[in-house]
């Protein structure tokens, strides 16, 4: 009996770490653009959640690795939240998933997902 809840003991708590999304909401304070692949965006007074593995917490990314039409898309609609005064939500994982840059190997926390 022992042994059969020792094994029932390690299946239950034996799983793999998994990131889990976390939101930063406020309104968009600064956009800086880096050869038009990388965009960068802070929010007023909210920096979200620090990621441990990531260098930089005071900005977001939209990387370079995305799609064209995906950057676009977060890159349009925090452009028009910035001008309409909206309150954003920009979801990231709150474990690794960081942006290089340079021979920074870890340095921004990748948006996840956008919403307004």
């Amino acid at each position: 009996m022992k042994r059969f809840l020792l094994i029932v003991f390690f299946i239950l708590f034996s799983h793999n770490a998994k990131a889990v999304w976390i939101s930063a909401t406020g309104k968009v304070e600064n956009m800086s653009i880096y050869s038009s692949t990388r965009i960068l965006v802070k929010l007023e007074n909210q920096n979200g959640a620090p990621v441990q593995a990531c260098s930089n917490n005071e900005f977001f990314i939209i990387p370079a690795g995305y799609s064209e039409d995906s950057r676009d898309r977060m890159y349009s609609t925090l452009l028009a939240a910035k001008m309409a005064g909206a309150t954003v939500s920009i979801s990231y994982e709150d474990v690794g998933n960081c942006e290089p840059w340079g021979v920074t190997p870890n340095v921004y926390r990748r948006i996840v997902r956008l919403t307004i």
